[in-house]
């Protein structure tokens, strides 16, 4: 019999030539045939191999001075995922004295531990653990229950909760833009809110960074402020801060200004747009709009103020409350225009933040049930791969698309 054989590291792959000649002409007429029978002798290598590893941990085991009583007790056999290879059957060996822990294959573990990465990586990206739990036995070839797919998430914690932390010392941020959301949490007895506060800054080479996710009241101006505080003990440059984009919280945009002094603030045009219009007239309504975006548009701050002169003089008698509702917050709406003017449509709205938090919202909606911890992993993964994504293109560049406008 004609073999050839190959060595690879402490396994050993031989090939009967003749097997192989006939398996090639199976090829030619199903070539999902050849490809099951490849499959099933790798794994019946890997197995086998294994199994010896296993008998060999025993053996180690047993020649221990303090083991010299303790003998064989037969085997336990299971299934076992690997990576790359998926389930095989392992026969774990048993001591009398019920002592043997393998280090290979420690105690109730169903799979390799680098699968167990990709599970979470996967819960993360959005698949649910029932979901994945379906799959796993169509894909690894053993099933596994929604708790151990939960549990995979504790290997990638420790690096989410370090890049939610990470030191902003070394790059300098001229825009923040603030703005909370609320997730849903599954409690034991009932769902909560969440409420969460993101900060998106923009680096002064136009790329755009998360530099928080934190829990806290998203309408509470206080609570901000501790947000501002945790940003510049972890080395934020709040000299390079030149403005702050966000909605119309009471009390925020002073909050901003003691925190970040060398900074101007700026409202989001959409928020005080709607303010303004819900409290026009109807009938008003259409042509109080057109008036305000020819103010929201204009070329430069000069028209913008002279084309809001317009409005007041047209609407003011008949949207009195309106046009003041506008005219109270003009200086912080027209703020954008200090700056250069490729960045003027991203700077006049909190659309870039809204559109993070609506993917977070997105990415979380699958989920059966999502604690606090879920949370913050699956926003911490979702800002790196939103950064991955941004890294790409700066701010002002062509290619970039913010929605709304």
């Amino acid at each position: 019999m004609k073999t050839l054989s190959t060595q690879m590291g402490f396994l050993k792959l031989e090939i009967n030539l003749s097997e192989a000649h006939k398996a090639l002409t199976e090829l030619k007429e199903n070539r999902l045939t050849i490809f099951k029978k490849l499959s099933q002798e790798v794994k019946h290598s890997v197995e086998n191999t294994l199994n010896q590893l296993l008998r060999m941990e025993m053996e180690l085991f047993l020649g221990t001075p303090e083991q010299n009583k303790n003998k064989r007790n037969g085997y336990k056999e299971r299934e076992y995922a690997i990576k790359g290879i998926g389930a095989i059957r392992i026969r774990m060996p048993q001591d009398r004295q019920g002592e043997f822990k393998s280090a290979l294959i420690p105690k109730n573990e169903q799979v390799d531990p680098r699968l167990k990465e990709d599970l979470a990586v996967l819960h993360l990206a959005g698949l649910s653990t029932r979901t994945l739990s379906m799959i796993t036995k169509r894909v690894l070839g053993v099933e596994l229950s929604t708790a151990t797919i939960s549990s995979s998430l504790s290997l990638v914690e420790d690096s989410a909760i370090e890049w939610l932390t990470r030191s902003l010392e070394g790059k300098k941020y001229w825009a923040l833009y603030v703005d909370g959301t609320n997730f849903k949490i599954q409690r034991r007895d009932s769902t909560e809110a969440e409420p969460s506060l993101v900060v998106l800054g923009i680096d002064t080479n136009g790329f755009r960074s998360i530099l928080a996710i934190e829990p806290g009241h998203k309408d509470n101006a206080e609570t901000w402020r501790g947000v501002f505080k945790s940003l510049k003990e972890r080395g934020l440059d709040f000299f390079s801060v030149k403005v702050g984009i966000m909605d119309g919280l009471p009390g925020l945009e002073k909050v901003f200004k003691e925190e970040f002094p060398y900074a101007s603030t700026q409202r989001c045009w959409f928020h005080s747009m709607g303010n303004a219009i819900t409290k026009v007239p109807a009938r008003l309504r259409v042509a109080f709009k057109e008036y305000l975006s020819k103010v929201m548009y204009a070329p430069s701050e000069e028209e913008a103020r002279s084309a809001f002169k317009t409005l007041k003089n047209v609407m003011g008698k008949d949207a009195l409350r309106s046009v003041k509702c506008v005219e109270k917050d003009l200086d912080s709406l027209l703020a954008y225009y200090k700056f250069d003017k490729k960045y003027w449509r991203t700077l006049r709205t909190t659309n870039p933040v809204e559109r993070i938090n609506r993917e977070f919202k997105r990415r979380t909606r699958a989920m059966d049930t999502l604690g606090g911890k879920t949370l913050e992993l699956i926003l911490a993964f979702t800002a790196l791969k939103m950064e991955y994504r941004w890294s790409r293109h700066a701010v002002g560049s062509d290619q970039l698309e913010f929605g709304r406008e």
